[in-house]
């Protein structure tokens, strides 16, 4: 039974609370903190949500605070759903926090850039939360994509040596011990600072669950009154404004600046990215609240998609396209395969149906995108080697955990969801992906 847990401070990760839980909770070890926390001990927490609670955790975390303001306030819940269509929003707060669904089934969650990498922190936040609270957080705005500025301070964020990502091998990491003295840097470019304060404010903006104004549609009004829109409505100048839009924020010194691609997939109503909605909409100066909260009536919204006509016919950069998709796709797949997507850090196998869904693709795109499907090529496999790869992902998990205990056939079927019935075809590919002592060492435990 969860005896105690420590206030949740304001704009703290609920990734960060569960790691100050660790600490005062006396738990000797990682592995125990999780045990207590985690519905099963393979089911990994998430950095950026929540994770599969226990009942216990669950319990006494619901008799605390609700749920759904937790997601809302103490996740990145705003920064993948913000943007996202109404009924598609509804259902990924309720999945999120009442049955636990991995978010990558949920919203589009993109491979992570250089600069994200690693969590932030504020040198300056840390000061004030060890004089106010007694101890350093970390803090969930600083977590933003493409975030380099604590706007509180107008400081540098740095990057901790924690990673931002959900690896395989989790553990918490509390940013009192991560963060140490540091000599902050000012921001003073006003350029940078306004981008950093529109982001800020965004993201902080209660997200609507009434209204259903599409985003393409408050940028493309927006977009009437400038020079990017032909008068007729009908024509959207996207090459000059992906253009004017890189020299901008190159001056401010945008790890990640929007592509021409990405821009066009917005205003078309086809992504729903927040950098990529939020670069557009502060280089145009649309104000933070016509963002957020569009007004707009039935026939405007109809104008919108009537000029989508222009949709099928814009030529299509083929190999800027497979350029600018191909890191993408390779981070995914990658971490399909390895198990990095994986809640609970499994192989899995990587399809076309999951690549498309990632990348938010129409089916039958990678037919024209030679080194996108390259990669897919690479990283395809067929269902036998993939069990095969699962099977010896089980045995070291169950091996490494068991602290010298015997484990079973039961427990290693648990974890990887592979069917004994499906081992003659296994059979031949675990020799392929371990070495002979590993694989009799599970044909042994398999009883075969």
């Amino acid at each position: 039974m969860i005896a105690y847990l420590p206030e949740i401070y304001p704009d703290e990760l609920v990734y960060s609370w569960f790691c100050r839980y660790y600490i005062h909770s006396g738990c000797i070890t990682h592995k125990m903190a999780l045990q207590e926390i985690l519905y099963k001990r393979c089911n990994n927490p998430s950095k950026e949500f929540i994770g599969h609670l226990n009942p216990d955790m669950l319990e006494k975390i619901s008799s605390l605070y609700n749920i759904d303001d937790l997601i809302l306030n103490h996740t990145m819940f705003p920064q993948y759903a913000r943007f996202v269509p109404l009924e598609q929003r509804k259902i990924a707060l309720f999945h999120i926090g009442h049955d636990f669904c991995d978010v990558h089934h949920l919203f589009p969650v993109l491979p992570r850039s250089d600069a994200d990498r690693f969590l932030k922190y504020c040198p300056l936040c840390a000061v004030e939360d060890r004089k106010e609270y007694g101890e350093a957080y970390w803090h969930r705005k600083h977590q933003i994509r493409n975030m380099m500025v604590c706007v509180k301070h107008k400081c540098k964020l740095l990057n901790s040596r924690v990673e931002a990502k959900d690896e395989q091998d989790f553990t918490l990491s509390p940013a009192e011990l991560e963060i140490g003295k540091v000599e902050p840097e000012i921001i003073e470019n006003p350029l940078q600072l306004a981008y950093h304060e529109y982001l800020t404010t965004v993201f902080d903006t209660p997200i609507d669950f009434e209204n259903n104004i599409p985003v393409a549609a408050a940028l493309y009004h927006h977009m009437t009154r400038t020079k990017y829109m032909k008068t007729s409505g009908k024509t959207r100048y996207t090459k000059q404004l992906a253009d004017d839009m890189k020299a901008h924020y190159e001056a401010i010194g945008l790890s990640h600046i929007a592509s021409m691609h990405q821009i066009q997939r917005v205003l078309l109503g086809n992504r729903f990215d927040f950098n990529v909605i939020c670069q557009i909409a502060f280089f145009l100066g649309m104000p933070a609240d016509e963002l957020t909260a569009p007004v707009l009536t039935a026939t405007q919204i109809e104008q919108e998609q009537d000029s989508h006509y222009m949709k099928g016919k814009a030529p299509i950069d083929w190999n800027a396209y497979d350029d600018e998709l191909a890191p993408m796709l390779e981070q995914i797949a990658r971490d399909i395969y390895e198990g990095a997507a994986s809640e609970i850090g499994r192989p899995e196998r990587v399809s076309e149906k999951v690549i498309y869904r990632e990348l938010e693709l129409p089916k039958h795109r990678l037919d024209n995108l030679s080194k996108c499907k390259a990669i897919f090529e690479k990283y395809t496999e067929s269902y036998a080697e993939n069990w095969a790869r699962k099977l010896i992902w089980a045995y070291r998990k169950l091996e490494a955990e068991s602290n010298g205990k015997p484990f079973y056939w039961s427990d290693i079927r648990e974890i990887s969801g592979v069917k004994k019935k499906n081992i003659d075809k296994i059979l031949p590919f675990l020799i392929k992906y371990t070495d002979s002592e590993m694989a009799q060492a599970i044909i042994s435990k398999i009883g075969i």
